[in-house]
Order: structure tokens, then sequence, then C-alpha cells
């Protein structure tokens, strides 16, 4: 126990005097010199220099000179820089070094699964991106930072709320029930929630996207891996840095409301139809009582423009990393706010990061990488929705400055949207989380060559949701209840993790091997507890903290557990022969308790690679083609992605029955039948690429085409209700292997170094990708279309997952085509000029369900990214832009038509009337839109979009300058990000649509002013 004490005080006391420590030397001479780029000549800063053997470090300043103290003059000093060749040259005083810039890329060491590879020996599809690149975007999300850096992944923000995150795929959606999100591996432990994670602990994040990288992960790795590496602590001085920023989120792009004359002449549209409207003395007739007063008095409201406002978000990093050969620490702290747009919409996130390495003796290392993560989340319903239908009249606010609740008097229905914004006590959803991250490992040197790592994963989570909405919230109000409510549910999960890996590396000649062996255990438990109340008696001030003040007969308590367990046993072989021709197989031994009956199945994969650019024939052309690899890839990944205790016919108490006298509880089956032979989803994927560089590597490019056919697709198929189980409101369903899915596609990403000057530079990444997804397999070979919701809900064969299915709307009936809308009926109703022209898929003439179709889906046709960078001495602009196209969405916004006039819409929707044959919106009527024969095709439009996604510009001070302030480094910059939005259709001109067309929590425009300081 003693010495388990003395260990621990050691390493703390190794982080206390990391900022402080400084080796000590005996008397040594000193020798000085300068060092220069070999081509340009211009003086390289920042070069570490040491005697060979040594382990004092200097690094050179602004101008390349460098001072060092060494114990002889015979000694030999040794050069490296990042990008550069190292180079070794005798000591001497007033000496030159002159460095040549290397293709480090193909260098550069890349982190598999379970082990790393150098970039120039992979035979798999795997991107890498870089520190400089995540935190080239301010944002409290990793994921949004890589958005359109990686071929095939695609990224897109889920909604303008404070702190939200990222909808994530790659390479398609592939599963209909099981999980299409990929596998984050942050330090080499599985299961991490990558939102925990601040962006500027992170090292790198490498994606794995083909089968031959991810099949060594089995079934986890099915939707492909990104595998996160923190920063750690580097041998030599402590290095103090601080990264921040302040800024403000507003500008948002959306439709204004109607409101003056634009809604009264709507209106006008309406009664004109029938006959009722002729001229504006007849305006007074268009409106009750309560409403012309409104509009006599022009008390208009723009309710859109007054949920409108800017909100706030700012970071704060501060990180200190050091160490010597034996000890190396990296610590830092995060603080993110977020104010959205609607109030009391905030988030806040706290992070500590602590990474500790230690030698314990040349045949022994140890670590650990720890995280704590704090949220304090605060939530409330965007009314934006409701807002863009609320007709435009009233006194939002009363002499005092308080909030009406009924800004039309005498008009009950008529409530303000505004409503929450009265305060915390009026609606509250606080969601109170603390995340632990415990990863600790071992590393043991058996032999030269063998090493076994055995890693130690902890996730634990605790998380407290509490809501609380008065009697007089919006939310109630809508309900026309008179009581408040209240909940609280506290959630604790706990995933353990232990992967032990053992690796051999041998070199014989020309070949290499390394053989991977991998035992894995993931263990996962979840179980909660929720009380609710509701009734007048609830106080206000003590929202969700004192349920008992709720009625006696409104209180309800609930709980719930659910443990998961898998297995894994996995080896890879990596085979090389003169660095020329590699080979990888790999095969993984998975079993998951999900699946009660096929638990265990193998997943295997095999990948080729041959380095053209070595062979004897590629001799004339190397002027040109520095490197050209061929890769060729094929495996077999898994999907258990089904909920916990799918496969198992469970009951559930129902309620109380009369038994006699006494109540006693009676149970029903769950509405969800067990299915014993339920097996693994599988996708076999096939993938060819190539990879080069030419032009003295000023140009590196790869290039991927895949194709990818998932099979036995797990499907929740819905039952009959014959079968005695579930009910109408909640059918029964059976989880089933029961489709098919493929997915082919094509990636490209171009690195290129366009101008490279002694003090001006251009680089540019270009990131392109195209995927077409479709599903080639149901059940009895017939499309899945439910009864109700089948405009977003469908399943269509040879179309995508996500696919819209509904009438086609062609344009609006024309005047002079009134003989020709004549001959089209719907429910025994002719068309006439005004309404929507549908496509007769039939051709019967007849408007029906037969005349539904296929509109389009959410996977665009092909995207890009396109980074450019430029930098001038010490200015920088960086300018990312990012391009979706050949995608629908679902635009909520526009079922918002009014042709009533009753309600209201948005300005920009230009209806048809006589003199303006418009072909967006059908003709107004005293008629509700879902009068109109095939009003649903109104919202599906093409999302197709380009944006500015961020542009920043910079400063870094000179070395001379930052040396005056003792400081390492300062930089100061601006960003903007969503700048502008440009899309295909003139219907989303004032919408951004990589939100996915939902009208509430649109995205916003952020402006942030950052600072870098290192100490």
């Amino acid at each position: 126990m003693k010495k388990k004490s003395n260990l621990c005080g050691y390493a703390i006391a190794c982080l206390l005097l990391l900022c402080c420590w400084q080796p000590i030397y005996a008397q040594q001479q000193k020798i000085s010199g300068k060092v220069k780029d070999k081509t340009s000549g211009r003086p390289l800063s920042g070069v570490s220099v040491k005697a060979l053997n040594a382990t004092r470090t200097v690094v050179t300043d602004g101008e390349g000179v460098f001072s060092l103290a060494v114990d002889s003059a015979n000694v030999t000093i040794e050069f490296s820089y990042v990008g550069y060749d190292a180079l070794q040259l005798p000591a001497s005083n007033n000496m030159t070094a002159e460095m040549t810039a290397a293709n480090k890329q193909l260098d550069e060491v890349v982190v598999i699964g379970y082990g790393t590879v150098k970039r120039k020996d992979l035979t798999g599809a795997v991107t890498t991106v870089k520190a400089a690149d995540i935190v080239r975007t301010p944002t409290h999300n990793a994921v949004e930072a890589i958005q359109g850096r990686v071929p095939g992944v695609d990224i897109t923000r889920s909604s303008g709320k404070a702190g939200s995150n990222s909808n994530i795929q790659i390479r398609g959606t592939r599963s209909f029930s099981g999980t299409n999100t990929p596998l984050y591996v942050i330090d080499g432990v599985q299961g991490a929630n990558i939102d925990d994670l601040n962006p500027n602990d992170i090292e790198s994040m490498d994606v794995l996207r083909d089968a031959s990288s991810t099949a060594i992960y089995g079934s986890a790795g099915a939707n492909g891996v990104i595998i996160v590496t923190t920063k750690k602590g580097k041998e030599g001085r402590a290095q103090v840095a601080y990264n921040g920023y302040y800024g403000i989120n507003g500008l948002t792009p959306f439709p204004k409301g109607r409101t003056g004359a634009d809604y009264i002449q709507l209106r006008r549209e309406a009664w004109r139809t029938t006959g009722e409207w002729a001229s504006p003395a007849d305006d007074a007739k268009l409106f009750s009582g309560q409403e012309w007063s409104a509009v006599q008095a022009g008390q208009w409201v723009d309710w859109v423009d007054l949920l409108m406002r800017n909100g706030v978000q700012q970071s704060h990093n501060v990180s200190v990393a050091g160490g010597n050969d034996k000890t190396k620490a990296f610590l830092s702290a995060g603080y993110f706010n977020e104010k959205g747009r609607l109030l009391n919409d905030v988030m806040k996130r706290y992070t500590v990061r602590l990474n500790l390495d230690q030698k314990v003796n040349n045949w022994m290392k140890a670590g650990i990488q720890s995280q704590i993560t704090i949220y304090d989340n605060n939530t409330r319903p965007d009314q934006l929705f409701k807002a863009t239908g609320l007709t435009p009249l009233g006194v939002p606010y009363d002499a005092a400055g308080n909030i009406n609740l009924r800004p039309i008097s005498g008009a009950p229905n008529q409530i303000n949207p505004l409503a929450d914004n009265r305060g915390r006590n009026i609606y509250t959803d606080n969601a109170y989380t603390t995340n632990v991250l415990i990863n600790p490992y071992l590393e043991i040197n058996i032999m030269k060559g063998l090493t076994f790592r055995s890693v130690f994963g902890a996730n634990l989570s605790n998380i407290r949701n509490g809501v609380y909405r008065d009697s007089s919230s919006y939310y109630h109000l809508d309900r026309s209840e008179k009581f408040a409510d209240a909940s609280i549910k506290s959630t604790a999960a706990r995933q353990l993790t232990w992967d032990n890996i053992i690796t051999w590396n041998k070199n014989f000649g020309d070949h290499s091997l390394t053989v991977t062996g991998v035992a894995s255990m993931v263990h996962g438990v979840t179980d909660y507890v929720q009380a609710n109340g509701q009734g007048a008696t609830l106080v206000s001030f003590q929202q969700f903290y004192n349920l008992s003040a709720a009625d006696a007969a409104n209180q309800r308590v609930f709980s719930g557990y659910t443990k998961t367990d898998s297995r894994a046993y996995a080896a890879r072989v990596n085979y090389g022969y003169k660095g020329k021709y590699l080979l990888t197989v790999t095969n993984r031994y998975d079993g998951n308790a999900k699946l009660s009956g096929k638990k265990w199945d193998n997943f295997p994969s095999v990948a080729a690679g041959w380095s053209l650019s070595q062979e004897s024939f590629m001799e004339p052309l190397t002027s040109v083609f520095n490197q050209v690899k061929l890769r060729a890839g094929y495996g077999i990944t898994g999907n258990s992605g089904i909920d916990a205790y799918g496969t198992q016919s469970l009951v559930i108490r129902s309620n109380n029955m009369s038994f006699g006298e006494v109540a006693a509880p009676y149970y029903l089956f769950s509405s969800t039948i067990g299915n014993p032979n339920l097996g693994w989803e599988k996708t076999a994927t096939a993938n060819l690429g190539i990879d080069f560089a030419f032009l003295k590597n000023r140009i590196t490019a790869s290039v991927d085409v895949y194709r990818a056919r998932t099979y036995d697709v797990l499907i929740l198929r819905r039952l009959p209700t014959f079968t005695g189980v579930g009910s109408a409101s909640t059918p029964a369903q059976v989880y089933q292997n029961a489709g098919e899915t493929v997915n082919k596609g094509l990636e490209v990403i171009i690195n290129s170094q366009n101008i490279k000057g002694r003090d001006f530079q251009w680089n540019s990444t270009l990131s392109f990708s195209t995927n077409k997804e479709r599903i080639t397999k149901l059940i009895d070979g017939r499309d899945i279309i439910p009864s109700t919701g089948w405009e977003t809900n469908s399943y269509l064969i040879g179309r995508p997952m996500k696919s819209f299915y509904s009438y086609r709307k062609l344009g609006i009936w024309q005047t002079g085509e009134k003989d020709a809308a004549a001959g089209y009926s719907f429910a025994g109703k002719a068309f006439q000029p005004g309404d929507i022209k549908l496509q007769d898929v039939t051709g019967n003439n007849i408007i029906n369900d037969s005349d539904r179709t296929y509109l389009g889906s959410v996977v665009p046709k092909w995207s890009l990214g396109f980074q450019n960078t430029f930098s001038y001495k010490g200015f920088d602009l960086g300018i990312y832009m990012i391009v979706r196209w050949g995608q629908m969405i679902n635009a909520e916004f526009m079922g918002r038509y009014n042709p009533d006039g009753a309600g209201n819409g948005l300005a920009f929707m230009d209806y048809w009337t006589p003199e303006n044959p418009s072909n967006d919106f059908p003709r107004a009527s005293k008629s509700p839109l879902n009068s109109y024969a095939g009003y649903q095709s109104l919202s599906f439009v093409d999302g197709s979009f380009m944006k500015i996604k961020n542009v920043t510009f910079g400063y870094t001070f000179p070395k001379n300058v930052t040396e005056k302030m003792r400081l390492g480094n300062l930089r100061v910059y601006a960003t903007g990000s969503n700048l502008f939005t440009f899309t295909k259709s003139h219907l989303l001109r004032n919408y951004d649509p990589e939100r996915g067309g939902a009208t509430d929590d649109p995205l916003t425009r952020q402006f942030v002013f950052g600072l870098n300081v290192g100490f």
C-alpha cells in the first residue's frame, strides 16, 4: 500500500513541477549558428537543435539563430523541423545549417485500428485531419470542424440551438433499424462521446472508411471509424498556451413574415376568389371586430422578426504540456458558453483533461488519458413554426413592457409566441450532465519487436434532466390546460472497455511483417429513475425540485435498467516486400448479447497495395510523379444495432383491474415480439484506390471508388393486429433480417501548394464525394409505404432509404390551360386555373393515391469541400466553402402558406392570381391549405446549395515583438461562419438548407474574434 502511495505522489509531483522544471547542467561551452531553407534561403524559426545523444534542446528564433551549450566541440548537432528532413552536422561556431523540405506526408504515422502504419504503407481508405485544421473552425464540436475535409463523410449541423451537434454518415445510409453513425475511438478506447472533447485537445482525427480498415472493429465499425488522438506532453520546457474567442450568433437567414398591405392583399384575394370582395370598401368584412380594430390602429406585428435575436458564444482554453525523457504530461482546461437565439437557450460546457505518460524502465511504460466534462444545458422549444402562421396583428407588449399572452383582445386562440420569454419560472428544461472518461494503459516490450499493450476504459455518465412548465407557458396555453407540470429524470450510464493487444514487428531482408492480436470486451449498464407530477399546487419558483407538491393523484414514478455486453477476438497481418508490395489480412470474431440466437460471427477482410513509383518502368516519369500507389480491398463488417432485448418477447404492466373488491395489476405482451433467429446485418465492401504525388510533391491526391452491399438488413417489421399483440396506437412489430441495400461512390481529395514563395504562400485542399444509395431488396419484394406519414417514411426498392414519396408538383394551372385542367379531377372535382398542377403518374386523368411517386432524397448527388489558405509574412487568410448538390428537402415552412388569409404566411410566398401567373403557390381561397389537391407537394424543394462556410483572417506577431512581450507566440484573428448561402431554388433564398428543411431552430451566422497565445 505504501509503494502505491509513493507512486501516486511521484506522479502528482511531476505535474506540479511541470511549469517550473528545468534541467541542471555542469559547466559547458557554447556554439551558435543559423538555420535556413536550402531552396529559398529564408531563415527557419522554431527548429529544434540539440547535440546528438543529449537531452537539452533549443529552438531557433525568428531569424533562424540559435545558441547551444555542449559538453565538447567534437559532437554532432542534430536539427529537426516539421516538414523538413532531419539534418546532422559536426559542431562548429557560427555554423550554417541548410535544411531540405521533405515529403513528410508519406512518412507520417497514420493511426489505424489497434496500431499505426506509415502513410506510404497504408492499404485502406484512411484520411487524417490534423490539429491545425480542426481548430481552423471556431466551434465546440469536433465533428463540425472536419465538415467537408474528408471525402465520403457527410456532415450537417443538426440545428441552430445553443450547443447543437452535427449529424454524420460515412459512405451513405445502409441500415433501417440499426445505427448508421460511425464508431468513435478516443485514445484507443471505443464508445466514448466525441461531443465531450474540446477540439483544442485533439492532435489528429483519422477517418477509416473502407471495410479493410474497419473490419478489425467488427460490428462496431460497420459504419466507419473515427479514431481521435488527443495531445500529449513532449520532452522539453513546459509549453503554456491560451486559445480563446468571443463573438455573436445572429443575422439568421429566414424569410420575413407577411404584414401590413401585403397581408391585407392576401385576405382580399381569398375573398375575391369566392366573389365576396370587390374593392377596398369591402375590407372591413374581411376581419373580425377585434382584428379590424387592430388594423385601423396599425397594430402590425412581425412575429418572425420578434423571435429573431442575436446570441453570444465564447470559448476559453488553457493548456500546459511538457516533460522529460521519462515523464510527459498534458493538462488542459476549457470553458465554452453559447447563448442561442431564444431566451434561456444556453449551453455551458466545462472540460478538464490530463494525459500522463510514464516510462517506468526500458521495457515498460504506463499512462492515463482522462477527462471530465460537465454540461449545464438549458433548452426551450422554438415557436418559430407557430409564428409563421399566426395572424400578424395585436399588441405583443403592454405599456409596461410585459408580454401580452393574448395579443388580440377577445381572440383566445391567438397566443403570443413570446409567452415563454417571461423567464425560467415559466418554462425550464435543464440538463446537468457529468461525463468522466478514464483510460489507463500499460505497455510492455516483451522482447525486441514484440509488445503487449493493455488499455482499460471507463466512461461514466450521470445526467439529471428537469422540466417545469407553468400553467401560463405556451405549452399549456396552446392546449387550453390550466395546470402546471414538472418532471425530473436521473440517468446513470457506465461503459467499461478492456482491450489487450499484442503486436509483433519483424524485418528480414526485403520483407517486413507486423502481426496484431486483439482481445476486446465492452460492458455497458444504464439505469434511470423518473418522477412526474402535475397540478395547480406546483409552485413556479420551486420548478422541478419539489414534485411532492403536485396533486397526489397526478404523481407518477418510472424506472428502467438496460445491460449490454459484447466480446471480440481479432487478428491482423501486415506484410510488405521492398516497400513496394503490401498486403493486409484481418479477421474478427464478434459476439453481441443483443442477438439471442446468433450472437457470434466472423468478419474477415483483405487489402493489397502496390507502389508503382518504385518500379523500374516508372523511372522515366520520376521527374513528374514522386509517388503512385494502387490499393484494393474487400471486407465484411457487421451491425447489431437493434434495441437491447429486441429479440425477446417481454411483458409489461399495463394498469390495475378489479379482482373482486381488490385492485390487481395486469400485464400485456410488449408490442415488440421476440425473434430468436435474428442474426447480424452484414456489409460487404469492395474498394479500389490510388494515391499519387507529383511536381516535387507540390500536389498530392487520393481517389477511391467503392461498392458496399448490406444484406440481412435489420428491419423492425409491423405486424397485423390479429396477432393479438399491441394495439391500434402501438401496433405489433418484430425485428427481422429482411432487406438489402447498396451504396456505390467516388471519393477524391487533392492537396496542392499553389504558390510557395519566401513571403507569400497559397495552399488548397479539395474534397469531393458522390454516393449512390439504393434499396435492392425488401420483404416480399414490395415497397413499404405506411398508411400515414407516407411523404417521408416510405422504403422504395431502387431508391435511397431517406426518400420522399408524394404527389409531384409540376406548377400551377394557368388561365390559358383552363380546358386542359378541367380534363383532370381529384375526388370527383375538376381542376381549374390557380390549382396545383400534379403529375398524372397512372395516365388516367384522375389524381389519387396511385399517383404518388418518388420525388427525391436527402442524399446529395455530390458534395464538395474547398479550403484555400493564403499567407503573407505574418498575415493569413482562410476561405472555406462547402457544396451539397442534388438533394431534396422537406421545407416545413412552405406548408405554412395560408390561402384563406385567416392566419399568416411568409412574405416570399408568391401565390397565383389571374394577374400574377405564379407557379409557386396556388390561388388564395377561403379554404384551408389541406383542401387543395396535392397540397403535400408544396413542401418538397430542391435543396442544393453552395455555402461560404468559414472565412478567417489573422495576424501572427513577429518573433522580435513577442520576445519583448516575453511570449512564445501571439496571433489574433477574426472568423465569420455560415456567411453566404447560394441556393439552386429561389424558394430557399432566405433559408439555410444545411438544417434540412425544419422551420424551428434555423442555423445562424457567427462572427468571432479570437486570440492564440503561447508562453
